[in-house]
């Protein structure tokens, strides 16, 4: 076996990729929309979990940390995702709500980067967000303890007790919270098999205009 290095070089990259032609006029004043074009589309070529997005939050010391989620809804202005208002995520939210987000979607060789504030969308829209959830994913909203977890048969236990508990009707938690990142950054990317990418960023300025430009690859 070789080395690591050797190993990782041997991946095939953008192999099998379905190269389309990437747009460079015409272009949407207003890019937020086109996001939830490209989740659509890569949905429609296979990719799994199209709608999965990292998003990266940072401590009050300046400490960043990411995890994967996804994104619930858009509208011709903002993502929305949900999340207990009392995780790491939600903590660091309240304290500084710049965010980062990030899409990727090997099937179309395409990814978005995302920057831009989140905020809470208050109690009504939570609890309708938890509403529409499966019931699985209700019950398991109430395994979040900010305690650690002393074996994962714990959490195997505590969710046939939560089934038990709630054979119908499954309660919002009260830290369920809905929130809304409204962007002030978005660079789509595009693979090309030859390397030679195609980027194109959008900035919004203070009053809300948004540009944009192309980038080299």
């Amino acid at each position: 076996m070789g080395s690591m290095r050797e190993e990782f070089r041997a991946l095939p990259v953008f192999a099998g990729l379905r190269q389309a032609v990437f747009e460079e006029s015409g272009l949407p004043e207003n890019p937020v929309p086109r996001i939830g074009e490209w989740i659509l589309a890569a949905a429609d070529a296979g990719q799994a979990e199209a709608h999965a997005m990292s998003i990266s939050t940072v401590s009050a010391e300046g400490v960043p940390s990411s995890r994967v989620l996804l994104v619930k809804d858009l509208d011709e202005h903002r993502l929305f995702f949900a999340t207990p208002s009392d995780s790491r995520k939600g903590f660091e939210i309240a304290a500084n709500p710049n965010v980062a987000l990030h899409f990727y979607w090997p099937a179309v060789g395409r990814q978005i980067r995302i920057v831009g504030t989140a905020a809470d969308q208050g109690r009504e829209a939570s609890e309708r967000d938890f509403a529409e959830r499966g019931r699985d994913s209700r019950l398991s909203a109430h395994l979040h303890r900010p305690e650690a977890l002393a074996g994962h048969a714990s959490a195997v236990d505590e969710f046939a007790r939560l089934k038990d508990r709630y054979p119908d009707e499954v309660p919002c938690p009260p830290t369920w919270t809905l929130y809304a990142v409204t962007p002030t950054e978005v660079e789509f990317w595009e693979a090309s098999a030859d390397r030679v990418h195609h980027r194109l960023a959008y900035r919004k300025d203070a009053t809300g205009f948004w540009s944009h430009e192309l980038l080299w690859p």
